[in-house]
């Protein structure tokens, strides 16, 4: 089904997927494109990095999340080692750190990812080895306290709530360490998961992943690890965490140019923002200053100063001010405090990727829409740093049918796009072309073919005996009152059927379209996982299309 056809999808995101070649000028590489994939690889395999402290940092934080002893860990380890090989290249995705493993485009992310780096290494006949970039850094809790699921027919959300209020800035949210309070989201999660036999086992390794004591960050690595444990082989996937004062210090030099000439990446956005705002949108809006400044409790924006002519100073050089409050810095000053303290600094939605590719050799991206039309403001910002651009790769983009909601599409002649729309105006549709005939006008005709056939027998019955002719009338009456008796519990049938039809509607909308929202973007994978078992994380690795050009609909 073509992303068009569905409500959520930008038009560049539509454009991109269908290969608009005007789009993609604005994009390194063609994501469909084989010579493309192998070119990237190739470049992302000859620039210059630090591989073996990568590798050396890529096995201690790996250690955390996956058990040493397992063949999963050899998988994973063999892996990293792989990526010391100046030939090696990587196929990278990433995703904040959402309650419980997040929505479930987080495993379609990760699943196209291991699925395009077996393609990848097959056509380039190098080693590429996917990776997942866990946002440990992002700032923004309210967004990762939360999961959905369907439990008899309707939404439950369970939220963690850990007292502290949900939208306050408290930093890198990685860090932040589960309390006891999150025993209460657990046994919300399990009470709202049906009793199958799969949820014992499922739950186990949630609650494994997610013990009070925790940090985020760990709970929701163990978790991707227990959950990937169930495919039939090891996937090898590699994951990375952001907030590593190691991981910070090899990407200093890029942070520091950064801080040297932030007109520079200014200018690059702004050169591309203005180019596609003629055909389609920017999603990003440039800052002046594409770094934050971290402390335990806060992640702060960096702006410039102002300069001698009282704007703000977009070079830099008359210092730098962090947002909201009185601490300011030369630009020596914050240049130093970068070499000193490179953990202090932390990308935002612009350098990140630059990041990563900084660090790892990225062939391929995996990108949801939004990070698809992020990319499209980037190729002049990988120039001006000198790094290789990926090539951005949609993830696969899926709706799950379960068989009860099936049949109410077959039942009715619907699609998934049909109800994204207003329901009352498609139940209204639907109602009426179930019902056969307007039943006002049926029984208007029948009451006039009552009253016809009544008076024309009355002068028959007034010439045999004129005393009958009130009997005429009063079984008139009487026809009368029967036929609308009739028609009321015609008409009461009528609103249970089209009851019945809202009821089909609504389960069906809840279950493919929760919130209004795509099912993807919504629904916990644990729901399905829970229903359905391992057998369908087989399937999702088996089937799930690298052709991502379009949204998969499966019946499960």
């Amino acid at each position: 089904m073509t992303y068009a056809r569905l409500d959520g999808f930008t038009d560049l995101f539509c454009a991109y997927a269908s290969g608009d070649e005007a789009l993609l000028a604005h994009y390194a590489r063609a994501p469909y494109n084989l010579v493309a994939r192998a070119t990237a690889a190739e470049e992302a395999a000859d620039h210059p990095r630090d591989r073996d402290a990568l590798a050396d940092i890529l096995l201690d934080q790996n250690r955390r999340w996956y058990t040493e002893d397992g063949t999963a860990w050899d998988a994973a380890r063999a892996n990293i080692e792989a990526l010391r090989d100046g030939e090696t290249a990587a196929v990278v995705t990433g995703q904040q750190l959402g309650l419980f493993g997040g929505p479930l485009y987080t495993l379609y992310k990760t699943l196209t990812a291991l699925q395009l780096a077996r393609q990848m290494t097959e056509e380039t006949d190098r080693r590429v080895v996917p990776v997942f970039w866990l946002e440990g850094e992002d700032h923004d809790f309210a967004e990762i306290r939360a999961l959905t699921v369907t439990h008899r027919n309707e939404l439950q959300r369970i939220v963690y709530d850990d007292g502290a209020a949900p939208h306050a800035d408290r930093g890198a949210v990685g860090r932040l360490v589960l309390t006891d309070a999150v025993t209460t989201a657990l046994d919300a999660l399990e009470e709202a998961l049906l009793p199958t036999e799969f949820r014992e086992a499922l739950m186990a390794k949630v609650r494994a992943a997610y013990a009070p004591g925790t940090s985020v960050l760990d709970a929701f690595g163990r978790l991707m690890v227990a959950l990937l444990g169930d495919l039939e082989a090891p996937s090898g996937l590699v994951f990375i965490a952001d907030d590593d004062v190691r991981l910070h210090r090899l990407v200093t030099p890029l942070f520091r140019a950064e801080l040297e000439d932030p007109a520079a990446t200014l200018d690059a956005m702004a050169q591309a923002s203005d180019a596609l705002r003629a055909d389609f949108h920017a999603q990003v809006t440039p800052m002046p200053v594409n770094l934050f400044y971290l402390t335990d409790d806060a992640r702060t924006a960096i702006d410039p100063l102002e300069g001698p002519d009282g704007e703000p100073d977009p070079s830099g050089a008359s210092g730098f001010r962090l947002r909201g409050t009185e601490q300011t810095f030369t630009q020596a000053e914050l240049i130093a405090e970068l070499e000193a303290h490179p953990e202090r600094f932390s990308p935002n939605v612009v350098l990140r990727p630059l990041t990563q590719d900084s660090l790892l050799p990225t062939a391929a991206y995996v990108a949801g829409p939004g990070e698809v039309a992020y990319f499209a403001q980037y190729r002049g910002i990988y120039e001006r740093f000198g790094v290789p651009m990926p090539v951005v790769y949609p993830r696969a983009s899926a709706t799950l049918v379960e068989g009860k909601i099936q049949k109410v599409l077959d039942r009715y002649g619907l699609a998934l796009p049909d109800l994204q729309g207003d329901l009352h105006v498609l139940h209204r549709r639907l109602a009426l072309a179930a019902a056969d005939a307007d039943l006002g006008a049926a029984f208007g005709d029948a009451q006039r073919c009552l009253h016809q056939s009544i008076n024309s027998l009355k002068p028959l019955i007034e010439s045999i005996d004129k005393g009958l002719v009130s009997s005429a009338e009063a079984t008139r009456a009487a026809l009368q009152k029967e036929f609308a008796k009739l028609k009321d519990r015609i008409e009461r049938a009528q609103k249970r059927n089209e009851d019945v039809i809202l009821d089909h509607l609504e389960k069906a909308a809840v279950g493919l379209v929760p919130g209004g929202k795509l099912q993807e973007r919504s629904l916990s994978a644990l729901y399905f996982l829970n229903k359905y078992g391992p057998a369908l994380l087989h399937r999702w690795h088996a089937e799930l299309p690298l052709d991502t050009s379009q949204h998969a609909v499966w019946e499960v």
